[in-house]
């Protein structure tokens, strides 16, 4: 038996219609996952790119200062961190309040690291280098699971609609023969 190219164009009783759709399917859903592989790849390097500067940037502006407890919420005593208001001065001996959650255990009067800005407002701690890399690698895995379960999902839908379409023309042929076996054989040789 010779193959010859072509994507089964040849007449072939055996290989019907929706097994070439099926093929088609198949090579769909992983040309989707190829195409999509670059695409991950660029937007992850952008992504990089993006959050290594923001991250150089905050780690620049923003500075490690110790904050005293001034007052803390009697009422949320009992749960594992509560509020508690805080005091600090930075950079010229400004003084400065906030109100940020400390452990259970915090008092007034105990000192507790804070993040600040050049000016002395409080703000949440710079982006490491790991969150860098954790976003990058999640936008890059991220969209190559979505692409690749998109892909299965297509695949199988299809599979599941060409399967139920073959089941039904083959059940139309049993019928037809079985009408031809109650009607009796004919001999068509003359």
């Amino acid at each position: 038996m010779a193959v010859r190219p072509g994507f089964g164009r040849q007449r072939n009783p055996l290989r019907r219609r929706s097994d070439r759709a099926q093929a088609m399917s198949a090579l769909a859903a992983v040309l989707l996952l190829v195409a999509v592989v670059p695409v991950a790849v660029a937007l992850s390097v952008g992504t990089w790119r993006h959050y290594s500067a923001v991250s150089e940037n905050e780690q620049a502006t923003r500075h490690l200062v110790s904050a005293t407890v001034t007052t803390s919420d009697p009422e949320t005593k009992l749960a594992r961190s509560h509020l508690a208001t805080l005091s600090w001065s930075y950079p010229d001996q400004v003084r400065h309040t906030g109100q940020i959650a400390v452990t259970q255990t915090t008092e007034t009067g105990d000192l507790v690291p804070i993040w600040v800005t050049d000016s002395g407002q409080m703000v949440s701690a710079p982006m490491t280098t790991l969150n860098v890399w954790l976003d990058t690698l999640g936008l890059g895995l991220g969209l190559t699971f979505a692409a690749g379960l998109i892909g299965l999902v297509w695949y199988r839908l299809s599979r599941l609609w060409l399967d139920h379409r073959r089941t039904h023309a083959l059940d139309t042929e049993w019928r037809r023969f079985n009408e031809l076996r109650s009607e009796g054989f004919r001999d068509t040789r003359g």
